[in-house]
């Protein structure tokens, strides 16, 4: 027994010195980054066939540290979409590894800052990646307004960017964010991909719209923020995968009745607003008893859960087939099978 603590000790003695040694020396400190910047480098999201969707924003607009606004990409071996681009978002695909230079397009439910916010980083993330051509921007009527807007904002953002790395390197035209217009109720044809667009409820915000994507046989929708109507019961009734907006109603109303009980009356006007224009937790749990649908994953949290307390209020209303969705979760329908992979 003493042999062993002594080897032990020694063991503990010389981790704690070649810590040390690779943390407080400038030898150690490279060798560490090289290794780990060797790996960054060689690491990039893969999809074998199916539907992938990565969580790069879970969140509303009320501050949840961890989390960031809304955004969901839906990846085939042959396309990439994001979907939304709330605040901060950008920076979850980025670190995800998703290939940004085969950026299809981003697609936008409808123009509440924390859908759009996030536009201008993923473009030029995917522009520095090698993305060729402007970057197609997908919504509703009005779509134009907020890109001619981003493309103006960042005009010289974008001359400076290719007087500094070159022309040939960074086409300042490649730059640019190009407005692709659809109706509320349509279909987009992307090959095997087809991309269905329809009418939501977030009044008073109009345009509004959710989409379903289509797959060899998997399909996942997309509710953006709406509250639950007979069209999404009709558009999700078959699907396997529903990412819905969700509000969980004693959350918000605890926060509401702390706010008057302080004098808050601006928060407090703010939490009764948002009371009936999002889907609550309840409601769509009683989407998931009531329909065909598959699963259903909760994003657009309203509030962003801050603690495991939080967490534990939105899970109580939620029944099985349920996830609450964490920032950077991936979510795989593989082709030619009904499962659903979350990690």
């Amino acid at each position: 027994m003493n042999r062993f603590l002594l080897f032990l000790g020694v063991v503990v003695i010389i981790a704690g010195a070649a810590y040390m040694f690779v943390m407080n020396t400038a030898t150690g400190q490279n060798f560490l980054l090289s290794r780990a910047a060797t790996a960054m480098a060689g690491s990039t999201a893969q999809s074998a066939d199916g539907i992938h969707v990565f969580v790069c924003g879970s969140a509303a607009p009320l501050p949840t540290e961890g989390r960031d606004q809304a955004c969901l990409a839906v990846r085939t071996p042959d396309h990439h979409f994001i979907i939304d681009a709330g605040s901060g978002s950008g920076n979850n695909i980025r670190l995800s590894g998703l290939p940004g230079q085969s950026l299809n397009g981003v697609l936008i439910t409808h123009f509440h800052s924390d859908h759009i916010a996030a536009i201008p980083n993923i473009n030029l993330g995917s522009w520095v990646a090698g993305r060729e051509g402007p970057l197609k921007v997908y919504g509703p009527p009005g779509i134009e307004r907020v890109v001619d807007g981003f493309n103006e904002a960042f005009a010289q953002d974008r001359e400076y960017r290719t007087a500094h790395h070159g022309q040939d390197f960074m086409p300042i035209e490649y730059g640019l964010l190009e407005a692709v217009a659809h109706p509320v109720e349509s279909t987009l044809e992307f090959g095997d991909l087809s991309i269905t667009s329809f009418a939501v409820d977030h009044s008073p915000i109009k345009p509004a719209v959710g989409y379903r994507f289509d797959y060899k046989g998997r399909s996942v929708v997309i509710t953006g923020d709406t509250i639950v109507t007979d069209r999404l019961r009709e558009v999700i009734d078959d699907a396997d995968l529903l990412f819905s907006d969700a509000l969980s109603l004693p959350i918000v109303q605890t926060l509401q009745a702390a706010a008057e009980a302080n004098g808050q009356t601006r928060l407090v006007k703010i939490l009764v607003d948002i009371q009936d224009y999002h889907a609550s937790v309840a409601d769509v749990a009683e989407l998931k008893r009531s329909t065909g649908v598959g699963m259903i994953a909760l994003y657009h949290l309203v509030p962003g859960p801050r603690n495991a307390l939080m967490e534990n209020m939105f899970e109580r209303e939620m029944t099985d087939g349920m996830v609450l969705t964490r920032d950077r979760m991936w979510f795989s329908l593989p082709a030619g099978s009904d499962a659903i992979e979350v990690r």
